[in-house]
């Protein structure tokens, strides 16, 4: 009994707290490995859909044309076609007609 109860003792037990904007608060949560293999591939599909939200709709050409030059891999068109069609297999993006534009929130 006597070393159950000591054992007992030697837990520890923490509580914390993050406040601030979501987004900030969700980038300090979010589990960072510097040495992925895919980190580059996560980059360009961040950048990607950033760049769909701000633009709001957009043709694959546009959208092409807007990305970033942070990008790992270089996008032409096509390509970027074959990354949005992943990306809408995911429901993260929508195709209407040949306008992408991104998927509409949860709740919207």
């Amino acid at each position: 009994m006597d070393d159950q109860i000591k054992s007992d003792s030697n837990k520890v037990s923490v509580t914390m707290e993050i406040s601030g904007m979501y987004d900030e608060v969700l980038s300090k949560l979010k589990y960072q490995e510097e040495n992925t293999s895919i980190a580059p591939l996560i980059r360009d599909v961040e950048i990607l859909l950033e760049t769909l939200e701000r633009m709001e709709e957009g043709t694959r050409s546009a959208i092409a044309d807007r990305l970033s030059e942070e990008m790992t891999v270089e996008y032409d068109a096509e390509e970027v076609v074959d990354l949005l069609q992943v990306l809408k297999r995911y429901d993260l993006v929508v195709l209407e007609g040949n306008t992408w534009k991104p998927a509409p929130k949860k709740g919207e």
